[in-house]
């Protein structure tokens, strides 16, 4: 998949304080994209700390790193050694240094207490992040239902992250078309992924992605 054009867009048009949305259906090579691309982008702009809900994260990098070796293999084991890590759920994080661990939980109170724990470890850290990087955030939504989505208006409009920019990776046919629609609209940009091309779904155009 070329790469470049998305890389332009995603750059030169976010902003910290963003939250941008990546959707891909589940069919899609999510792993080579995020571990073999985004992410090592990411980390040469600045620091990322990723939230991994239920492991889905670790999942995608052990798909990727079994299906890759010689330079390629030993640029992505320097590479993780620089992600910060906060664990959500069950599940491992056999990438990074794990910096916060927290219980799943679906009612506005107790996960604002816990955004608040996560916000406040990712301020005061040595080395800020420049970037927020979430796997499994459809799958939190799906298992809660409408209380996951409250929980989460609740911390954005409560406690805004404005220190960073936030990136979701969404299995679409996870969502249902509501919550999706919810967490479109709170977005500041959004990106879907297919094969074929990447669509900027707000406030953009589509674009050839370079077929494969």
């Amino acid at each position: 998949m070329e790469t470049s054009v998305f890389e332009k867009y995603l750059f030169g048009r976010a902003e910290r304080g963003d939250t941008v949305l990546i959707e891909y259906p589940p069919t899609y090579p999510l792993g080579k994209f995020s571990w073999g691309f985004l992410i090592p982008s990411l980390i040469e702009r600045g620091g990322v700390v990723i939230g991994d809900f239920f492991g889905i994260g670790d999942l995608l990098f052990r798909n990727y790193i079994r299906r890759v070796s010689g330079k390629e293999y030993s640029d992505i084991i320097e590479l993780i050694k620089k992600i910060k890590v906060v664990k959500i759920g069950p599940g491992s994080a056999s990438y990074g240094e794990v910096i916060e661990e927290v219980v799943p939980v679906y009612d506005s109170h107790s996960f604002l207490k816990n955004y608040h724990t996560v916000v406040n470890r990712m301020t005061h850290s040595p080395t800020k992040p420049e970037y927020f990087v979430t796997f499994g955030l459809s799958h939190y939504v799906h298992f809660g239902g409408d209380e996951a989505m409250k929980a989460i208006m609740t911390g954005i409009s409560t406690i805004p992250m404005e220190d960073w920019v936030g990136i979701h990776f969404l299995n679409v046919d996870v969502l249902s078309r509501v919550h999706l629609a919810m967490l479109e609209e709170m977005a500041s940009i959004v990106f879907q992924l297919s094969d074929e091309e990447v669509i900027v779904k707000k406030g953009g155009e589509a674009f050839d992605s370079g077929g494969g």
